[in-house]
């Protein structure tokens, strides 16, 4: 009986959390917030409504510029801070918005909802199976012509809460520009990505790339001069007809189905088309050697001809 009190007490502790929005004014509309925790504890995701936002009907400036902490730590609970800077608004007919997180984990992400009737610009809270025990703080320039800073939990333990006051919960795309004048550009990490949210390599672009050069250090696929080895085993032109013919494509180049499936491998490619350019000049070379034996083969039956004929010429006027 003892354990389950407690037990709901720790339950409890989470829930009134999220109800203690503490607001310190300090100057017009910079504030420091105190927005309270995730309104469930542990396996909980939440978002924080930043503001309202345009929906169909002109509105009033509504505006969050400023930075939202989340921390966790404690003996008995391991450290954690997630925290992301946001530059948002929303006026007259529109709503511009970017943000900037350091993690340690997962990532904040920028949403939309229907919060009361109203909708709302909304951060998605970077989740974890243990919640931010010391809740989330602003500290900003915002202001909002409905909820403003306010943490409310969608789902606890994989099952839907609050559906009632909260729905329609959509990805929003920043459509802001960020651009920096700096001497020296790093981004520390494992990747990068340039157009797409999720790269798979260190550096991933959705997209065209605009460049003057491409150097690609060859630590990969071997450079083919060993086709020119003494020793290299040519395939006939009679073996490599019969593979295009059944397979309608050269050997060692993938098919444009392959293509499709894997993408390029531009590397691997460049070496594939050199290897082949080599073999082709062989082809050629060969090809020359024989065109010679048939130019002098040629000549010696023109010249046999030409005498063959003056003999005969000889012949008939002797006659």
């Amino acid at each position: 009986m003892k354990k389950k009190i407690i037990w709901l007490i720790l339950l409890y502790i989470p829930l009134s959390l999220s109800a203690q929005v503490a607001t310190t004014p300090l100057a017009g509309d910079y504030k420091i917030i105190d927005i309270g925790g995730n309104g469930g504890g542990d396996y909980t995701r939440n978002l924080i409504l930043l503001h309202e936002m345009y929906n169909g009907t002109l509105i009033n400036m509504n505006k969050a510029i400023g930075t939202i902490t989340a921390l966790r730590g404690a003996v008995g609970g391991y450290n954690r801070i997630n925290i992301v800077e946001i530059n948002s608004s929303s006026a007259y007919n529109s709503t511009a918005a970017t943000i900037r997180s350091i993690d340690g984990s997962s990532s904040w992400t920028l949403k939309t909802c229907i919060y009361n009737g109203k909708k709302y610009l909304a951060v998605d809270v970077p989740y974890s199976d243990a919640y931010h025990n010391w809740g989330f703080k602003f500290s900003g320039w915002t202001n909002s012509t409905g909820e403003n800073m306010k943490s409310i939990a969608y789902m606890i333990n994989g099952a839907s809460v609050n559906t009632d006051v909260l729905s329609d919960i959509q990805d929003f795309s920043a459509n802001m520009s960020e651009t920096h004048l700096v001497n020296n550009f790093s981004i520390m990490g494992n990747k990068v990505g340039i157009g797409t949210t999720s790269p798979d390599e260190k550096l991933t672009v959705k997209g065209k790339i605009h460049t003057q050069e491409v150097r690609v250090d060859m630590l990969g696929p071997l450079v083919p001069d060993y086709v020119f080895a003494n020793d290299y085993k040519l395939k006939s032109l009679e073996e490599v007809e019969n593979y295009i013919y059944e397979n309608k494509h050269l050997p060692e180049i993938p098919s444009a189905q392959e293509i499709e499936k894997n993408g390029l491998m531009l590397a691997e490619m460049n070496m594939s088309l050199l290897k082949k350019i080599e073999e082709l000049t062989l082809y050629m070379i060969e090809m020359k050697k024989e065109n010679e034996i048939q130019k002098n083969l040629i000549e010696k039956q023109n010249d046999k001809i030409l005498d063959l004929d003056k003999k005969l010429n000889q012949i008939l006027k002797s006659k």
